[in-house]
């Protein structure tokens, strides 16, 4: 694919298609991409498996009064905490086209191939991203089993980033078709002026409530909870990221959430008791039986010198209940601020005795190669990204189930 009538490059397309890619991602036009930039701005040879460390600021504490950090002979710790970005994921698309199709222009060939393979390749991006979003963050709102139809979830959702101090500005929603037709029916003027609802819903950028930029997804995932019920705490005192539970009955999926009876959230700065039961998230599928449980967040209790994530650690026996139906699944739309969670696609290289061009735009890295097959007089053509992702500030996200 060298030239297609002297206008078709790799280059063009590799641009085009990297533009097209930020352009039809609302997920990744709304989430920070900012450590693309350190796996470089041009194609070094990344591959799967490589990893930036995304930096965590520590939460400072105030102490009262005239003495020195509490009366403690040293100041709390003031090193940065990390998560692990982590190249993982490569997907592609694939173009064939003969000698024929060369000949097209770049508008043509936009139109005829290009757009309608960034789009699929789009699509498949944001349902993947929006799964393991959906698996980091603890926070839910809405009534399982029903479709939010008036505004409460929503602002429910924006109190909730509130009590963990998420940033006003820079949040997104993205929710269903059907959760936008339900309470665009109850509230039509909700997010349009006057001159907008002349012209309908349009795109995927619905409008703006209660801080957050909505827009509306088909790739929302499912959160299908297990059949599990009736697990209680095993042990006074835990603390940590697993947490040992007695018998109960049933599996506890991965991003099932849960809450413990006497375990409160606290507030990031104050540790001051919300009244708000702390949420937690199961981070990998558990069997079922007595044992220990991956969850998020780390159980923390609040100190005089630590600001934690609980307000005590939770007693033996501590009821468990688990938000949802057993065995059910529903979808789960979800809203965040920008920094909640970051991304990075990295530069691919061109491989030996191929054609190609890998282009960076707004820090959204795609690479396109063709390679032939001269016997059927045909070049196949494969688009490529390879990205990763993390939660930084999981807190900062919320889930709206339907």
């Amino acid at each position: 694919m060298a030239n297609v009538g002297q206008a078709l490059t790799h280059q063009m397309v590799a641009r085009e298609a990297a533009k097209m890619l930020v352009e039809e991602n609302e997920v990744v036009s709304n989430i920070n991409t900012d450590r693309s930039i350190e796996f470089g701005e041009e194609v070094n040879g990344y591959g799967k498996g490589d990893t930036v460390k995304v930096m965590i600021p520590p939460t400072p504490v105030v102490f009262d009064g005239n003495v020195f950090a509490g009366g403690s002979s040293t100041a709390p710790s003031t090193n940065e905490s990390y998560v692990n970005l982590i190249l993982d994921t490569q997907k592609h698309v694939g173009l064939t086209f003969g000698a024929k199709e060369k000949k097209l222009e770049l508008t043509d060939f936009k139109k005829r191939f290009l757009k309608p393979a960034m789009q699929a390749l789009s699509s498949k991006i944001n349902a993947d991203l929006l799964n393991r979003m959906r698996y980091q963050t603890a926070n839910v709102v809405g009534t399982w089993g029903t479709i939010p139809s008036t505004r409460t979830p929503y602002r429910a959702a924006s109190a909730m980033l509130n009590r963990f101090l998420a940033p006003s500005g820079d949040r997104s929603l993205h929710f269903s078709s059907d959760a936008n037709i339900a309470l665009a029916e109850a509230n039509s003027p909700l997010f349009h002026t006057k001159g907008e609802l002349e012209e309908e819903f349009s795109e995927n950028a619905v409008g703006r409530f209660a801080g957050f930029d909505f827009y509306e997804q088909q790739g929302l995932s499912v959160q299908a909870n297990g059949a599990g019920s009736g697990y209680a705490v095993n042990g006074a005192g835990q603390t940590g990221n697993l947490l040992a539970v007695t018998t109960g009955t049933g599996a506890l999926t991965r991003g099932t959430v849960f809450t413990i009876a006497g375990v409160n959230a606290v507030h990031p700065i104050t540790g001051a008791d919300t009244g708000q039961p702390r949420m937690f998230v199961v981070t990998a599928d558990y069997a079922g039986g007595a044992g220990s449980v991956s969850i998020f967040p780390a159980i923390y209790p609040v100190t005089s010198t630590y600001i934690g994530t609980v307000t005590a650690s939770p007693a033996n026996s501590a009821a468990i209940t688990v938000f949802g139906t057993a065995s059910q699944s529903k979808r789960q739309g979800i809203g965040f601020h920008r920094d909640a969670f970051a991304a990075a696609f990295a530069p691919l290289p061109v491989l030996a005795s191929c054609e190609g061009y890998t282009a960076t735009i707004g820090k959204v890295s795609v690479r396109v190669m063709t390679f032939g097959d001269g016997y059927n007089d045909r070049e196949n053509t494969r688009i490529d990204v390879l990205y990763g992702e993390a939660a930084v500030r999981p807190d900062h996200s919320v889930r709206i189930t339907e």
